[in-house]
């Protein structure tokens, strides 16, 4: 994806259609309670193809309160993808 085609736009644009919606309700309900996530997730490239990544999500905390978050992407051993792949699209 180019900048702008990333920009203003919703995170979902990159989801991968294999990756089940319970996988990314798991991500939020997780970061909601202020807890960081990890896992391996399939993203979606502009021309269709996919990626995997080792994501990790922690919430960034003002006073206790969640302000954000940091997202961090790190390249899967092949073992990972492979059991993501074995899940129908995700390891998590």
């Amino acid at each position: 994806y180019s900048y702008d085609d990333l920009m203003g736009q919703p995170h979902n644009l990159i989801r991968h259609p294999d990756m089940p919606p319970e996988a990314f309700k798991d991500i939020w309900a997780t970061v909601g309670r202020r807890r960081p996530w990890s896992g391996i997730v399939k993203n979606r490239r502009a021309n269709g193809d996919y990626y995997w990544v080792e994501a990790n999500v922690t919430p960034i905390l003002d006073h206790g309160k969640p302000v954000g978050y940091m997202s961090l992407r790190f390249l899967p051993t092949r073992e990972q993808v492979a059991a993501g792949d074995r899940h129908g699209g995700s390891q998590w």
